[in-house]
C-alpha cells in the first residue's frame, strides 16, 4: 500500500483576514512609495521637512503609547529635546559661512553631550511637576525619543553623505535638488530598501512556510522560517544591488560599498537585515508591554510612523557608524 508522500515545504492555507490584510498592506506600501520616494530622490529641503514631520510624529506615538494622561509640558520637552537632537548638526554651525548648504551640516554623526545632560534635567524636572510621570517613565520616555531623534538624523546623514565623500560625482551648485541626479541617494535606499525587504521576506515566508514561533511573547506570528527567509533573500538582494551598481561604475559609496570592498557588501548586506529584525522585535517589545496592537493608525494596514520606521531606525543607525569608521574621508562620531 503506497503512502501519499507529503511535499517537503507545504504551504500554510491563508485564511480571508489575511488575504485581506495582506492586500491592505500592499496597497499602502505603494502609496508611501509613491508619495515618499520623490522627496527622498529630490533631497534637499524637501527630504528635510520630511523627516522633521515624521520625527514630531514618531515622539507622539512613543509618548501616547503609555495610554497615561502626562501635561503638556512632556510633550514640549520630548519635542524640543528631539528637535536640539535632530537638528543639532546645523545648530553646530550657525553662523553659516557663505555658500552654506544643507548637506553640509550632515556631513558625520553629531550627539551633543550638553543636550543629552539638559535632556536628564528636564526629565527629572517633569517627574517633580507631574504626578503621572514617574522615574520609569522618564527613563523609557528620554531612551525612545533620544533613538528615534538621533535614527532620523542618522536618515538626514546617510542622504547627504555622499557628497562629502564623492564630491566630484556631484554638482552641488543645484538650488532645489542638491545633486544632480539620484545616485546620490543609493547609499540611503540601499539600507532602506534592505530593511523593507527583510520586513517583506520575512512576513511573507512566514505566512507561507512559518511552523516555529520565533518569540511569541514579543511578536506571536513572527516564525523562525520567516527569520531566516528574510535574512538571507534580502542579503542576496543587497549582494546582488551592490555588484551590479558597481559594475555598472555607479558603486552606493566609494571606499565601503564598492567591489574593492567586497567584504563590506557582504557584511552590511547581512547586517541590515539582522539589525532591522531586532529594531522591530525592540519595538514589538513596547507595544507588548503597554498591550498596544500599533503605534497609531495613520497608515492602513501598517499602524504609525514607528511601526513601518521600526527596523529602518536599527538599520540606518548601525550602518551610519559602520560608515563613519570605515570612511577614512570624514569618519567618526563627534561628541561636542
Amino acid at each position: 500500500m503506497n503512502k501519499e508522500r507529503k511535499p517537503i515545504f507545504q504551504p500554510n492555507e491563508l485564511s480571508n483576514a489575511t488575504v485581506v490584510s495582506m492586500r491592505t498592506r500592499i496597497i499602502s506600501a505603494i502609496v508611501a512609495i509613491v508619495i515618499l520616494l520623490p522627496a527622498v530622490i529630490i533631497g534637499d529641503w524637501l527630504y528635510f521637512a520630511v523627516i522633521c514631520l515624521a520625527t514630531g510624529i514618531g515622539v507622539i506615538e512613543i509618548i501616547r503609547c503609555a495610554k497615561t494622561k502626562y501635561s503638556k509640558a512632556l510633550y514640549i520637552i520630548a519635542f524640543i529635546l528631539a528637535i536640539l537632537i535632530l537638528l543639532w548638526p546645523i545648530f553646530k554651525d550657525i553662523p553659516f559661512s557663505d555658500g552654506w548648504r544643507l548637506f553640509d551640516s550632515y556631513n558625520n554623526l553629531y550627539v551633543s553631550a550638553t543636550i543629552l545632560f539638559v535632556g536628564i534635567g528636564l526629565s527629572a524636572m517633569t517627574i517633580i511637576m507631574d504626578k503621572n510621570f514617574t522615574i520609569i517613565d522618564a527613563c523609557f520616555i528620554f531612551t525612545t525619543v533620544f533613538l528615534i531623534a538621533f535614527g532620523f538624523q542618522c536618515l538626514l546623514f546617510l542622504r547627504y553623505y555622499p557628497i562629502h565623500v564623492m564630491p566630484e560625482r556631484f554638482d552641488s551648485t543645484q538650488y532645489f535638488n542638491s545633486f544632480v541626479n539620484a545616485e546620490s541617494c543609493l547609499l540611503l535606499l540601499f539600507v532602506v530598501v534592505g530593511a523593507c525587504l527583510n520586513d517583506a521576506f520575512a512576513y511573507f515566508v512566514g505566512v507561507f512556510f512559518g511552523k516555529n514561533k520565533l518569540n511569541e511573547r514579543l511578536s506571536p506570528k513572527k516564525t523562525w522560517e520567516g527569520f531566516f527567509g528574510g535574512v538571507i533573500l534580502t542579503a542576496l538582494v543587497l549582494i546582488g544591488m551592490a555588484i551590479i551598481l558597481s559594475v555598472c561604475k555607479h558603486p552606493i559609496l566609494d571606499g565601503v560599498i564598492d567591489l574593492e570592498h567586497w567584504y563590506h557588501v557582504i557584511i552590511l548586506s547581512f547586517l541590515i537585515p539582522l539589525v532591522s529584525t531586532c529594531g522591530d522585535l525592540f519595538f514589538s517589545a513596547i507595544k507588548r508591554h503597554y498591550g498596544i496592537k500599533d503605534f497609531s493608525n495613520i497608515i492602513p494596514g501598517h499602524g504609525g510612523i514607528l511601526d513601518r520606521a521600526d527596523s529602518i531606525l536599527f538599520a540606518v543607525i548601525t550602518v551610519a557608524i559602520y560608515v563613519c569608521i570605515f570612511t577614512d574621508e570624514v569618519g567618526g562620531i563627534h561628541l561636542p
